[in-house]
């Protein structure tokens, strides 16, 4: 779901530790924490802080995006805190099922299959997949065209399925970051990923040539934020803070902030 390349370059790097599930796995950043109120309950939110524009950071102390502007709206209008920490994307499921998270965020698609294994508020976003493509492969028009081709992607993700359902060879990333940085590189001809993300690095770094493509194939997608699966009281929280946010255009503000449309 990274304001200075180097910066954020050697942040996932410190974090990207595998599958490992331990403590020492979580990249070493503060958490971050609404203000404190009394007798709050106090949710903890693990995302990856490397999906911008939707959560990111530019310090350790420095925690920004679209989700969390919205997470942190939501908490103060339901009456509870949200205490974030960075996680990378390889085992974030995970924190819900042994108990670290309550919340789990990053530009996270619904889909049915999740959907047995977790619980989903209802959509705050709508998106699409789309192609971030090098100097070098812009020859590359729709999906069809990865077939055979090395394709930078994160594990476990929407897009990674997609990949393989066109005969890519995936080539993982940690981060958002690290697999356009691979496309950079020409390690991989191509990125697969969010519009709203890959749009963001394309124009964040023009000197690198980088091309968004839209396969005019690709569906439209809903964003929610996961919690437990049956946790229907912080389900219900989310989703009445959403629906106060929209009825009153504070949503849309947030929306007009972080993506000017």
């Amino acid at each position: 779901m990274k304001q200075y390349l180097w910066l954020l370059s050697a942040c996932v790097l410190m974090s990207a530790c595998g599958k490992n599930n331990t403590d020492t796995t979580t990249p070493a950043a503060s958490a971050t924490t609404s203000p404190p109120a009394a007798s709050q309950t106090v949710y903890r939110v693990y995302t990856e802080q490397s999906y911008p524009p939707f959560i990111m950071h530019s310090s350790a102390e420095q925690i920004s995006g679209f989700e969390y502007d919205l997470l942190n709206e939501i908490a103060k209008r339901q009456n509870f805190q949200v205490k974030f920490t960075p996680y990378i994307w390889d085992g974030l499921f995970d924190t819900l099922n042994n108990g670290k998270a309550d919340i789990v965020s990053s530009g996270i698609t619904i889909t049915e299959e999740r959907k047995q294994k977790m619980s989903f508020s209802d959509p705050y976003f709508e998106t699409e997949t789309v192609l971030l493509l090098g100097k070098e492969t812009q020859n590359i028009k729709k999906f069809a065209d990865i077939r055979g081709k090395q394709i930078s992607v994160k594990q476990g993700t929407f897009q990674d399925n997609l990949v393989q359902q066109y005969g890519g060879e995936p080539m993982y990333g940690d981060s958002s970051w690290l697999t356009v940085k691979n496309t950079i590189a020409k390690y991989s001809a191509a990125t697969v990923g969010d519009f709203g993300v890959l749009s963001y690095f394309a124009k964040k770094y023009p000197d690198e040539g980088l091309k968004v493509v839209k396969d005019p194939s690709s569906v439209k997608e809903e964003l929610g934020f996961v919690v437990r699966k049956d946790n229907t009281e912080l389900q219900s929280k989310l989703n009445q803070g959403l629906q106060q946010m929209k009825a009153d255009g504070t949503y849309q503000k947030l929306y007009q902030k972080w993506f000017g449309e």
